[in-house]
């Protein structure tokens, strides 16, 4: 047999083969990847063992995974289109291999908090409500990015109050004064100025001696011009010369 037709089944299995990656090329090249969305999290007990049990790797790869969800595809999604329940999990996931790390709740606050559907912001608010309660130093700021969510990305100023109250119960000496006031703004911002005047007073009688003095001049400055009336203002002994 000639060497011709030797090489033919071999020249028609190639012609073949090239014939199949044309076709399999023209009937996929306009397919995408599709975004599977956020996935549920692994258990905190089963993600550590992934990594021999060591948790802080464990907690960083949480983080980066969170940090990484919806911009792995040809394009990046936006935060209205994520799962925030599932979220809210990871959220939590990350929290239980690591609660001192304010990583995770920067995510949730400053990335997250950004969503452009507010209804979205719920879950958020619970993991931070939550963290921001920790004794550790400075947990507390994340409880008082929970209030700023509610008061301006929800406008549930009732919801916003709520949260300041519990916001109040975690101030110790060093904290700024803010934390305190803020019961006091949100409760004349829905229209009980009897209360957010109560509330000032108390505060500057109990605790000015330990306030520095710019705290002071604000709060004498939002009880003057925001609380109270022009009237009230012009009898008030706290308002004399503003």
């Amino acid at each position: 047999m000639s060497k011709k037709f030797q090489d033919f089944p071999l020249t028609v299995f190639f012609t073949l083969a090239l014939a199949a990656n044309v076709l399999l090329w023209n009937s996929s090249s306009k397919m995408q990847p599709r975004w599977a969305n956020v996935p549920p999290p692994p258990t905190a007990a089963g993600l550590s063992a992934s990594f021999l049990g060591d948790r802080e790797m464990a907690y960083r790869t949480s983080a980066v995974a969170l940090q990484s969800f919806g911009n792995g595809m040809t394009e990046v999604q936006a935060l209205k289109d994520y799962n925030y329940d599932y979220l809210r999990k990871w959220f939590f996931l990350a929290d239980k291999l690591n609660h001192k790390s304010d990583y995770v709740p920067f995510l949730a606050a400053y990335y997250f908090g950004a969503t452009q559907n507010p209804q979205q912001l719920y879950p958020v608010i619970d993991y931070l409500r939550t963290v921001g309660k920790y004794p550790e130093k400075n947990k507390w700021w994340w409880l008082g990015q929970a209030v700023y969510l509610a008061r301006h990305k929800l406008n549930d100023q009732k919801f916003a109050l709520q949260l300041a109250e519990e916001l109040a119960g975690t101030y110790h000496l060093g904290m700024p004064a803010w934390p305190l006031q803020m019961k006091a703004i949100i409760a004349s911002d829905i229209g009980d100025k009897e209360l957010a005047y109560g509330m000032m007073v108390e505060m500057l009688k109990s605790g000015a001696d330990t306030m520095p003095p710019q705290e002071i001049n604000f709060m004498l400055d939002y009880i003057c011009n925001h609380i109270l009336t022009p009237v009230q203002k012009g009898k008030d002994a706290l308002c004399q010369g503003r």
